[in-house]
């Protein structure tokens, strides 16, 4: 692998509790101890049903359909989500939607819009084990950037990196290994991968979900907007 990163996991991690996405309506200093696999579980929501029955996607199962149905779900999120940082949205420092709040909104930050569309590639029947949402940095000219994205292995066995903040998408599936490299504008390393049944975490990074979380939360360098 060009990047050395394992898209699928290398460790699964047990204790996936996040303790301070979710606050209670109405009383925003109490916490929810929500289980990370959640926000991409909802695969048979009748609200995730009615979003994709409006988008004309491929009705067989030929040779690259699936891959096809990828990328106009992946340029439907580009397209129809407005990125806004969680503390202009709800003036909190980083609190998550589901998908169904963020298809409602039509806006969120990377892991909003990286849950949506991870559930979406999931509800239209692409397996779960060739989808990831990754949570992991991005380093840039400007500085590193805690960040989430999605990947996607492809009809041929490719990981594809599918950014879901971008305000339009390539006109084909970026392979994410090429997004790993040294020397790249935008250079991604994953961190931790999950979907609806485990989380894993991914080597040769060394790292905790803490430490994801410290960086997300990190405001000094701005807000990273992400181009390939």
């Amino acid at each position: 692998m060009v990047g050395g990163y394992n898209w699928s996991g290398d460790t699964i991690i047990r204790d996936t509790i996040m303790w301070d996405k979710r606050a209670v309506l109405g009383y925003p200093s109490v916490y929810i101890p929500t289980d990370i696999r959640e926000w991409v579980c909802r695969t048979d929501s009748e609200v995730i049903s009615r979003a994709i029955a409006e988008l004309d996607l491929p009705t067989t199962r030929g040779a690259g359909t699936f891959d096809r149905r990828a990328w106009m779900i992946w340029k439907y999120v580009a397209k129809a989500m407005e990125y806004i940082e969680d503390k202009k949205a709800c003036g909190i420092d980083d609190f998550w939607q589901f998908p169904e709040e963020t298809l409602t909104l039509k806006k969120g930050d990377c892991e909003d819009a990286s849950f949506l569309l991870a559930t979406l590639l999931l509800a239209v029947g692409i397996s779960e084990q060739c989808v990831r949402v990754i949570l992991g940095k991005v380093i840039t000219e400007a500085g590193n950037f805690g960040h989430a994205w999605v990947v996607y292995q492809n009809e041929s066995g490719v990981w594809c990196l599918l950014e879901a903040t971008l305000d339009s998408v390539p006109e084909s599936l970026v392979p994410a290994d090429i997004c790993c490299m040294p020397g790249t504008k935008n250079q991604y390393q994953p961190q931790f991968c999950l979907n609806s049944s485990h989380m894993w975490r991914i080597s040769p990074v060394k790292a905790s979900l803490a430490d994801y979380v410290k960086i997300r939360e990190a405001k000094a360098c701005g807000t990273f907007r992400p181009t390939l």
